[in-house]
This record gives structure tokens, C-alpha cells and sequence, in this order.
């Protein structure tokens, strides 16, 4: 395993668990699965048996493992403060080693190493949103798109269709093997699967603009961040697919990242400096752009009328970076929108379901959506806000899970303040 987590060795974090219990509340997982297996606690039993010699590591327990959101509640709420999530990733870690991942990971796995992307679609695909933005390649700030936000189109298209990952894996293959794959492209122009996440990137340029910052874009260079690497415990594939990253980014120049997907801001503001000795680039999410230039574009931001609205904190954001009162006054400086917050909201927020989850468990994922949108829909909100795309890909299907389509509506904050502007000024 991994030798340290918070200068302990992973095999001491283990053995500080005292089976307590509080971190079986809410957990997801556990919630999804009804047993304690699923759960933190129930991890770290089974852990601390593989110590001491009293099982063996097996596709079971990679099954086991799996099953979690990596949400770092069971860490948030744990009394011993135990990295839980290090703790996780390690066990993976195990499990790839041996080579007992599910094939869904691995098809993953290689499509990051070998298209850049865990879709493995092409790079005119994950660059069209950017066709008549006018962004330049050679500027020392950049957007930095993300994969999950140029491709999120296809885990609607996954819940929309009941296709599991395995199957749009074995379509790809097929596709790819017998050089139909640009048939992929075709599609996905055809029915614009990523019609409204690509429209986030857009807008996110725009309001950049409009507070005087214009950024760069690398286009077909861009790559992945690597964090589903991570995610499954490829811990030294991420190692060096991180340093190959940051040489390709400081070869550009590049000083600075604004991001929209905040998994990918906690992997370079978090996981890269872990990783990589020489990491030293500025990594913003684009929440804390505009709540540091608020008086830039507050003031112009209104809707025609009242909106009751409530905000989903993704995990990435509020237990990760702690990004939790940005996204409040950012929504809070619109005029005419209603902020109502969820009981389960701030640190204590719900997973949405996925995290990685969703790729290996879809019914589990699918349980936790419709749960957490549930919460979310006690506030009776028009519109729930997030920012995070994976979370918004996961809400939608869980509204649609609810028969709550006609009522409420999942936006991104990019989009939803970009709106208020469009709004003043017509």
C-alpha cells in the first residue's frame, strides 16, 4: 500500500480506526447498498483482516472497494481524523496492482493513457465548444476545459438509454476496430450530446470577458488532468501521467489554470503538488474568479423576476477545497434570486452519485442521485444550482428519477449567472 497518509503509513491509519460508527450516517454507499460492508466501517474491517493475513485480495472485494463515492464524508465526519479516502485509494491501489479491476476501469484507464480522455473520443470532439470563441493557444492563463466537461453528454446519453458503461465500452472497441469510430463524431454532432455543457465552457469565457480577464485555450493539447487514474488506485500511472502534464503545460508557458470542473481544480491544486516536486502553477476554480471580482459584474446581474433557487455543494468543493461561501455570495449578488438552502448543504452535504461510482455501480449511483435530489427538492427551489458537471449529469437523471422534469431545473452557476447578465441587459 501506500507508505503515508498525514506522515502515518496507511497500515497505522487502519489499526487508529475504532470502529465507532459515525461515519456510517449518510453514507451514501452504505445507503445505496443497506450493508455495512459498503461503508466506511465496514472497509476498515475487512482492511485491517487483509493486515493481519485473515483474507486474501480478490475481484469481491475490488467489488467492495469500488462501491464508494470517495465523497470523504466518512473522513469529514470520522473522531480519529483518519484520511479515509488515502486510505481507499490505497486499497485500489492494491486491487490494480494485481490486476482485479473490473473491465469498465481498465477501458478507462487506457483510454486516459492513450486518448486523454476516459470516453476516448477525438480531440475535435472535446475542442468543438471552443470553434468561434477566437481563444489563443499562446497565453500564460488558460481555461482549462476538462474532459468531463466536453464529454458529460454521454453519461445523460448512458441514463437516457439505460446503456451500461460496459456497453458503450464494447461499441467504442468495435467501432474503433474496424476505423468506424468518426462515426462517434457524427453521432454526437448529430443529436449534440454535449449541446449544454459545451454552452458552460462558452459562457465561462464570456463572463470571463466581462470582468477584463481574457484566457487562452490549448485546444487539441489539452489533456486530462488524470484524476480517474487516481481515482482507481493507478497511483503510479497518475505519478507520471501528472509530471508528463505539468512538462507539457510549462513548455506552453503556462502560469496559470482557471477551471470549471472542480475535480480537476482539487487534482491540480491538491494531488499534483503531492506528486509532482516542481508544481508550482496558480490553479483557480472559476468560482473564486468571480467571487473575487464580484463588484465587477454584480451589480449588472439580475433577473426579471423572483427565482427560489437552492445551491448542491459538490464534495470536490466543499469537503475537498472548502470552496463553500464563494459560490453563496456569487448567488446571493443577483437581484431577484431566492437562495434557500438544503438541510444537507455546506460540509454536510449529500453525494449526488458519482465520483466514480456511477462507471461501477450504476444502481447504487442511481439510488443515491434520486435520494440526494429528494433533499435538494424539500426547498422547493425553480432551480438547483451546482458546479460541478458530473454532479449536474447525476441531478438531471435524478430529477428525471422523480418525475420532476416539468418543475425544476439543474444549472451550473457559470450558466445561471451568465443569464443574470443577459437578463439586466435585455
Amino acid at each position: 500500500m501506500l507508505s503515508k497518509s498525514n506522515n502515518r503509513s496507511i497500515s497505522e491509519q487502519i489499526y487508529r480506526c475504532v470502529h465507532c460508527g459515525y461515519c456510517l450516517e449518510w453514507c451514501p454507499a452504505r445507503d445505496a447498498s443497506y450493508f455495512d460492508i459498503y461503508g466506511s466501517r465496514g472497509k476498515m474491517l475487512v482492511f485491517k483482516a487483509l493486515l493481519e493475513n485473515k483474507l486474501k485480495i480478490t475481484k469481491t472485494l475490488s467489488d467492495r472497494v469500488l462501491n464508494c463515492a470517495l465523497c470523504k464524508w466518512c473522513s469529514y465526519k470520522c473522531p480519529e481524523e483518519i484520511p479515509t479516502d488515502d486510505v481507499f485509494v490505497s486499497m485500489r491501489y492494491e486491487v490494480a496492482k494485481r490486476d482485479l479491476m473490473p473491465t469498465i476501469v481498465k477501458k478507462v484507464v487506457k483510454n486516459i493513457l492513450k486518448k486523454k480522455n476516459p470516453f476516448g473520443v477525438s480531440t475535435s470532439e472535446i475542442t468543438q465548444w471552443a470553434k468561434e470563441m477566437k481563444l489563443k493557444k499562446d497565453s500564460e492563463t488558460i481555461i482549462f476545459a476538462s474532459c468531463m466537461n466536453t464529454t458529460m453528454g454521454y453519461m445523460d446519453l448512458i441514463h437516457n438509454f439505460s446503456f451500461s458503461f460496459n456497453t458503450l465500452a464494447r461499441i467504442m472497441d468495435i467501432l474503433e476496430k474496424l476505423k468506424l469510430d468518426n462515426l462517434i463524431m457524427i453521432g454526437t454532432r448529430l443529436f449534440n450530446l454535449n449541446k449544454q455543457y459545451h454552452q458552460t465552457l462558452r459562457n465561462a469565457v464570456k463572463l470571463l470577458r466581462e470582468i477584463g480577464i481574457e484566457v487562452g485555450y490549448l485546444f487539441n493539447e489539452e489533456p486530462c488532468c488524470g484524476k480517474p487514474l487516481h481515482t482507481y488506485g493507478y497511483l503510479d500511472e497518475f505519478q507520471e501521467y501528472a509530471k508528463w502534464v505539468n512538462k507539457l503545460l510549462k513548455e506552453k508557458g503556462i502560469k496559470k489554470l482557471i477551471v470549471v470542473n472542480p475535480v480537476c481544480a482539487y487534482t491540480f491544486k491538491v494531488l499534483y503538488p503531492k506528486f509532482i516536486e516542481d508544481f508550482d502553477l496558480e490553479v483557480s476554480h472559476i468560482v473564486e474568479i468571480l467571487d473575487e471580482n464580484i463588484d465587477k459584474w454584480s451589480s449588472i446581474a439580475s433577473y426579471n423576476k423572483s427565482i427560489v433557487i437552492t445551491y448542491h455543494d459538490p464534495c470536490y468543493m466543499s469537503r475537498y477545497m472548502s470552496l463553500i461561501e464563494q459560490p453563496r455570495r456569487i448567488l446571493k449578488n443577483i437581484e431577484n434570486t431566492i437562495l434557500v438552502e438544503c438541510e444537507r448543504s455546506r460540509e454536510n452535504t449529500y453525494c449526488t452519485g458519482d465520483g466514480g461510482i456511477e462507471i461501477t455501480h450504476s444502481t447504487a449511483a442511481k439510488k443515491i442521485a434520486l435520494k440526494r435530489v429528494e433533499m435538494l427538492l424539500k426547498t422547493k427551489p425553480e432551480i438547483i444550482v451546482t458546479t460541478c458537471p458530473a454532479c449536474i449529469s447525476m441531478l438531471r437523471y435524478g430529477v428525471k428519477l422523480a418525475n420532476k422534469e416539468k418543475e425544476v431545473q439543474v444549472r451550473d452557476i457559470v450558466d445561471f449567472v451568465y443569464e443574470a447578465l443577459r437578463h439586466h441587459s435585455s
